[in-house]
């Protein structure tokens, strides 16, 4: 029989090794749209993976019936959100700026496009899914208290 705090251990290194696969997912994405100029069919995997990954958190969560936010975690979550966003649209804005200023006509169709769709996606699920999230975690706190 193993010891709880070995399974623990092991749970929480799985967790760490997912968010960082995550992590380097989203600057792979990030890369290969900014840097790289590819286009949205060429990072369709880094796509489907940044869309799924938290899809598949938020679906169980609602299965096992837990909550992993709170007041303060939220804010802290809602920096990092932001410092990511400044800093995509710092990059973004610079390349919109340098081809624009190689070429008067800009090519609307250019990787940059999708990039800030996808964020503006992911802000907004982002968003709607913390309240949903915040909303379910105090009606469970009060289902299992009773």
């Amino acid at each position: 029989m193993k010891d709880e705090r070995i399974e623990q251990a092991k749970l929480k290194m799985r967790s760490e090794m997912a968010i960082i696969i995550l992590y380097g997912v989203a600057l792979s994405f990030s890369v290969k749209n900014l840097v790289f100029k590819m286009n949205f069919q060429e990072s369709i995997i880094e796509y489907l993976i940044l869309i799924f990954f938290p899809l598949y958190q938020f679906i169980r969560m609602h299965m096992m019936k837990v909550s992993i936010y709170s007041e303060r975690g939220n804010k802290q979550s809602i920096k990092n959100l932001l410092i990511t966003i400044v800093i995509l649209v710092v990059a973004s804005a610079v390349l919109i700026y340098n081809s624009m200023k190689n070429s008067a006509v800009y090519d609307w169709q250019s990787p940059v496009v999708f990039l800030f769709i996808f964020l503006a996606l992911f802000v907004a699920i982002f968003f709607i899914a913390n309240k949903f999230n915040q909303h379910k975690g105090h009606k469970y706190e009060k289902e299992f208290d009773d």
